[in-house]
């Protein structure tokens, strides 16, 4: 199974630290350490492929590549998150989603993906 694990991005905000990271050259705060986790307990047969949205966007190839596609957020990411459970369904990839959202996000994006 080739998977493709997905970060969405974190909106502009004072949360963001977009000033800060610009002092230190850095693009991201926060690693997608929950993913990395999850790829460490899927199947070792499996092929990964990472892309951190907040680093760069997904690549057109990665779709074409991927089987199924993984993604995890926080409530803070939600807007790209579905973002990007509409543009994995569109192209008709299986869709695994989680990460520490609050029932009531569950709920709405129960339509998006039927197991959540």
């Amino acid at each position: 199974m080739r998977a493709l694990l997905i970060y969405p991005l974190f909106p502009k905000s004072f949360w963001s630290f977009d000033q800060a990271l610009a002092l230190i050259n850095s693009k991201a705060l926060l690693p997608p350490l929950g993913l990395i986790t999850v790829a460490a307990i899927l199947p070792q047969t499996w092929e990964f492929r990472l892309v951190d949205r907040n680093v760069r966007e997904v690549k057109e190839a990665e779709w074409d590549w991927a089987e199924i596609v993984i993604i995890s957020a926080m409530i803070v990411q939600k807007e790209d998150f579905a973002q990007q459970i509409h543009q994995a369904k569109r192209r008709g990839k299986l869709v695994a989603v989680g990460g520490p959202i609050p029932p009531p996000c569950q709920r709405r994006l129960r339509r998006l993906v039927p197991i959540f």
